[in-house]
């Protein structure tokens, strides 16, 4: 009798972990097949300033470069803005994200890390916007880095690059308690300062 209860608990288990690998599989079919694109940014700040403040139409405001010259000399020039993602699901299968770290990288450096905790269930053709946030040195966290003159360059000139600061996203879904995380970061957009209008 002892044997049998074994022999069917073994089946039983062995059920659970088939059907947990199954949903597992399901659940990160769901999340690649999502579209992730950047809705709106706003509130962008540069040392405390909007970043219109800086904008003189043609150029740099010269109004706003004894702020910018102080920040250099002290290496500390922070640059902050929300983020709005919306989240597409255009498959049949339902997307559940339960949490999600996203990276901002200038020029394919890493310059920021963020972690956003929200259930988010999209059925077929469902969308939802997450507002994410960030503030990073522009002399980057060990003030070595120094990407003061390439932010404002590339703010102001009229054909942004095509890869630049760049946005990306690894989503996770929870089974049994756990976090499960896509295994690489998904790219979201190559330049974000291209959705800013200035």
């Amino acid at each position: 009798m002892k044997r049998i209860s074994l022999i069917l608990g073994g089946i039983v288990l062995s059920f659970a972990i088939i059907g947990c690998v199954a949903s597992k599989r399901a659940q990160l079919e769901a999340l690649a097949k999502c579209t992730y694109d950047i809705h709106s940014i706003n509130n962008m700040l540069v040392g405390g300033k909007s970043i219109e403040s800086f904008d003189a139409g043609n150029g740099l405001n010269i109004a706003s470069i004894p702020s910018i010259a102080l920040a250099i000399l002290r290496k500390d020039l922070p640059l902050e803005a929300n983020v709005n993602l919306k989240i597409t699901n255009p498959s049949a299968k339902v997307a559940a994200i339960n949490q999600f770290k996203y990276l901002i990288e200038i020029q394919g450096n890493p310059v920021f890390e963020g972690t956003v905790d929200e259930n988010i269930h999209l059925s077929t053709n469902e969308s939802s916007t997450v507002p994410l946030s960030f503030k990073l040195n522009l002399f980057g966290a060990d003030k070595k880095d120094n990407y003061v003159e390439k932010i404002f360059e590339e703010l102001f000139k009229k054909e942004k690059s095509d890869k630049f600061m760049t946005l990306k996203i690894k989503p996770s879904f929870q089974i049994g308690g756990n976090n499960i995380y896509y295994p690489t970061y998904i790219t979201v957009d190559t330049n974000l300062l291209k959705k800013l209008k200035i």
